[in-house]
């Protein structure tokens, strides 16, 4: 009897021993926060030239060299475990610049994504933007000035686009926002494993889609974002929180230290 109660009495702390042992394990597969700079590309020679640019692409202008340049010593000193960009070479070119200012990183994962490149504009790429924003407003019927002031502008065009685009590659707001959000997802979930900074460089209208209803408590006003512009997200336990949206502080952080 004596043996047997002893077996129990081993049985039971081992019991206790394991239970007060799990909480160690679950913590350890707790999410961590990540917070992800979103940015948009510099200026480009369809930019300087008021050419629609989506999927069409051009190079940085000397300019848009020069305001990356500054973004990334606005930058130098956080740590980027991870850097994303678009496959497309203004973004790719941004991205390259921006960390080679940066001082704090090391062994940082390098991606390019056509998850995250511009909206198609279809049969509008490379046409003047004036002739396309013509095209909306007729479309529409209101006034092109009018048209452009309404908050969801980014996405309500995305969808006139996929309408009015005889191509056939056109893209509407909702397949742009599955695919940024997805690819800002999966990014967000693997970088939660041990918490961190990402640098995700992509494009003015993807961006404001993206962001369009990313975070509830945000209030998105479909400003267009500036060249090397960041908005900046905090990822934690699967919410989203957008701390700030078309901020030039970091590129005129950077100015002061050319």
């Amino acid at each position: 009897m004596k043996m047997r109660q002893r077996f129990l009495c081993s049985g039971l702390l081992g019991l206790l021993l394991l239970l007060a042992a799990l909480p160690l394990y679950a913590n350890g597969d707790e999410e961590k926060p990540v917070t992800i700079y979103v940015t948009r590309h510099g200026r480009t020679l369809f930019n300087t030239k008021d050419l629609v640019q989506g999927w069409a692409d051009s190079p940085l202008t000397p300019e848009g060299i020069t305001v990356a340049e500054d973004l990334g010593r606005g930058l130098r000193d956080v740590s980027f475990d991870y850097v994303v960009s678009s496959d497309l070479v203004r973004a790719r070119q941004t991205a390259q610049i921006v960390m080679g200012q940066n001082r704090a990183s090391k062994d940082y994962q390098l991606e390019d994504s056509a998850m995250i490149r511009e909206a198609c504009y279809g049969h509008f790429e490379g046409d003047p933007n004036s002739s396309m924003i013509a095209a909306f407003s007729a479309e529409l019927g209101v006034p092109p000035e009018t048209m452009m002031q309404d908050t969801y502008i980014w996405l309500k065009s995305a969808d006139m686009i996929k309408q009015m685009d005889t191509s056939g590659m056109g893209e509407d707001a909702a397949t742009i926002k599955s695919r940024m959000q997805a690819k800002l997802t999966e990014i967000a979930k693997a970088q939660a494993k041990k918490g961190g900074n990402v640098l995700f460089v992509a494009h003015g209208q993807s961006i404001n889609i993206m962001l369009s209803d990313l975070d509830p408590a945000f209030t998105y006003t479909g400003t267009t974002l500036a060249n090397a512009a960041v908005c900046k997200i905090v990822y934690q336990d699967g919410t989203f929180t957008i701390e700030s949206f078309n901020d030039t502080s970091y590129i005129d952080a950077g100015k002061a230290l050319r």
